[in-house]
């Protein structure tokens, strides 16, 4: 009998102590800490570090913690909290008593428990569950104090909407942070963790939870019965359940532009949640500008440096791959290359009646003028003159010049309609097509991420200029430079504001260039100067550039710098004739801004000895491609030539090593030399 009593002693001591011992410092020893299970998430920054929306994970150390945060939590949630292990016996207690009474499951759970839950765990309501939950509890019970339990808990439990922590829920459903919110505020977040997605602020059953916590907090001495009352004549009036979450709301679709382009750089959204913070390169002034004037169901706009390819504002539809009809901000595409084949800005264009195939282009106004001048024809934005322009070019050498060179990607009709913007497109597609004119011909992938960061600050990738390709004058339109080109085709465009189509877009001043569009079923505004291309396009019907959209560019550019910025595009005094076209006098270009033509024919003396060696073209190419060669050796050489030049070497560059080219670009307009 004895030795039977001994044996069931033994069991029992084994089942009781060794087997939990056991059992606890098995599964206890594979627990990561808990800073390694932050549930983190993806930080999107305008560029002056600002978020661009609100993270939904958001710390604050325990000090800077609220005392009515902490102890409404403590009341309402675990009382004794500061007297247990991590487990309360009590309410394991009643948990089992419901269980067994009811066959449901109940809570009971410390509030280390639940942040075991939060961290480690599932929501399944299983016993196997709760005994992780128990086992994790007790060993963070171990190695953590109850303050430092009671932070992480504050900082990561799960508050609906996918919003973790009481920091990141006050933001987001009051706008507000821990120190600002009201005792009834604060209850409505302590109500949120009965039933995060069905009873958080936003649903009407958090009302009646917040009542019970209110109480909690009040039979635990954290508010006075006179606050209580407050708080429940706060709760039950209309303004209370006016949660303001205007603080919180961000543009669905520039978020989405974001994430499109990390993914075409190669990043997983997923992975990237993990606490990585993405730098864009949004002006937050010039963003919120574009929010408060533009509809965005009727409108869109896109703000870009045409030097660089960063996308300063962007709001509306279409931003990246919408399709709308252009219209005539198709225009200035070609006359650029018309400047290249040696046209001239007083050459004479036909403004009668025509028919190709079947179709009849039209003036806006129903009239002809018999004969205009190419300058006016763009000023004016004359439709029979501009046909007949682009028929002398070459369909196909339009349409092969705009997709092939300007890199203007879209939906091109197959007939001479193209002419007048028939082409569908994006805003960033247009962007493209004018980059080149307002820089001197170099076509920059726009972009819309400046760095990307994990939580320690290792840099994943660095924003660098992207040439998509360097204009080189086609075969048959090399009777001038494309940068010649650009300034001719500039000066008609600052004249379509002063006097033209777009004169309601002029700001007094300022020097602006740009140009209007009409479609069936849009309108648009296109202009800039020497830094900014803004472009806006409203949709709609009987509309016009001109008189519908060149206004409101204007209201939202004169809250800008764009205009104040010059043109910058060094040219020969001397331009270049052909037997065909004759240049006249009025039309021989002097640089935009002023330019020593000397200083750029001097060798930089800090030239290595190497690269003197390099005394032909041909051997720089040849360097580049044994990658033989610096992008400090290649800007030396660079700087001894001129702007044209530059961008006739940088051209083949780019062809054999489009990375190489793109640091000596950025190195180029780092240093003013571009």
């Amino acid at each position: 009998m004895k030795k039977f009593l001994l044996i069931l002693f033994l069991l029992f001591f084994t089942l009781s102590f060794i087997f939990p011992m056991m059992l606890y410092k098995w599964y206890t020893s594979r627990i990561e800490p808990p800073q390694n299970k932050v549930p983190a998430s993806l930080v999107v920054e305008y560029s002056d570090g600002t978020p661009l929306y609100t993270p939904k994970t958001v710390w604050i150390d325990f000090e800077d913690i609220p005392n009515l945060v902490k102890d409404s939590i403590v009341a309402s949630e675990d009382k004794r909290f500061y007297q247990h292990s991590g487990v309360d016996l009590i309410g394991i207690a009643r948990s089992f008593f419901v269980i067994l009474t009811t066959d449901s499951i109940q809570g009971g759970s410390t509030i280390t428990q639940q942040l075991a839950r939060t961290l480690y765990l599932t929501t399944e309501r299983t016993w196997k569950r709760k005994i992780k939950e128990a086992l994790i509890a007790l060993w963070l019970e171990q190695n953590y104090s109850k303050n430092e339990i009671l932070e992480l808990y504050i900082n990561f439990v799960y508050l609906g909407n996918g919003v973790y922590g009481f920091p990141a829920a006050a933001k987001y459903y009051f706008n507000k942070t821990l120190e600002q919110l009201k005792p009834v505020e604060v209850a409505m977040l302590t109500a949120t963790l009965r039933s995060p997605e069905h009873a958080n602020p936003l649903e009407e059953l958090n009302a009646d939870f917040t009542k019970t916590v209110l109480r909690k907090m009040m039979n635990e001495g954290v508010i006075t019965n006179a606050e209580y009352e407050n708080a429940l004549e706060t709760l039950s009036s209309e303004h209370a359940r006016n949660v303001n979450i205007a603080g919180n709301m961000f543009d669905q679709d520039l978020f989405w532009m974001v994430v499109v382009e990390l993914k075409e750089l190669g990043f997983e959204l997923g992975d990237l949640r993990n606490g990585f913070r993405v730098r864009t390169t949004i002006d937050k002034n010039m963003q919120t500008l574009l929010n408060k004037n533009i509809d965005k169901t009727k409108m869109a706009g896109l703000i870009i440096e045409h030097t660089t390819g960063r996308i300063r504002a962007a709001y509306g539809l279409g931003i990246t791959s919408g399709r709308r009809q252009v219209g005539s901000v198709i225009k200035p595409m070609y006359y650029y290359l018309a400047f290249m084949g040696g046209w001239n800005k007083n050459d004479i264009l036909e403004d009668k009646p025509i028919t190709i195939g079947t179709w009849s282009p039209q003036n806006f106004d129903k009239e002809f003028w018999q004969e205009v001048t190419l300058e006016n024809a763009l000023i004016y934005s004359r439709n029979v003159p501009s046909v007949n322009l682009f028929m002398a070019l070459g369909q196909s050498k339009v349409k092969n010049f705009l997709k092939n060179t300007l890199m203007v990607d879209g939906y091109y009709p197959n007939d001479a309609t193209l002419a007048l913007g028939t082409l569908e497109t994006s805003l960033v597609d247009v962007a493209k097509g004018f980059e080149p004119i307002f820089n001197g011909g170099i076509v920059i992938r726009p972009r819309i991420i400046e760095y990307v960061k994990d939580r320690n600050g290792v840099i994943y990738y660095s924003y660098k200029p992207e040439i998509l390709n360097v204009v080189k004058p086609p075969k048959d339109f090399e009777a001038r430079t494309p940068v010649e080109a650009s300034v001719l085709t500039m000066q008609l465009m600052e004249k379509v504001v002063t006097m033209g189509t777009g004169k309601s877009a002029n700001i007094p001043g300022r020097k602006i260039y740009g140009k209007t569009g009409t479609a069936e079923k849009n309108a648009w505004f296109v202009g800039g100067d020497g830094k900014y291309l803004f472009l806006l396009v409203k949709d709609g019907k009987d509309l016009t550039g001109g008189r519908d959209v060149a206004p409101v560019w204007r209201e939202i550019a004169k809250n800008t710098e764009i205009g104040y910025i010059p043109i910058s595009l060094p040219v020969s005094k001397k331009m270049p004739s052909t037997e065909k076209k004759q240049v006249e006098e009025e039309t021989v270009l002097q640089p935009l801004s002023p330019v020593d033509e000397e200083s750029i024919s001097i060798p930089d003396e800090s030239i290595s000895q190497t690269t003197e060696k390099a005394d032909t073209e041909e051997d720089i190419f040849n360097r580049v491609r044994s990658k033989s060669i610096t992008s400090d050796e290649l800007l030396n050489v660079l700087k001894t030539m001129d702007s044209d030049k530059q961008r006739e070497v940088l051209s083949r560059i780019n062809e054999i090593d489009p990375d190489l080219a793109s640091q000596v670009y950025t190195k180029l307009l780092g240093g003013g030399e571009f």
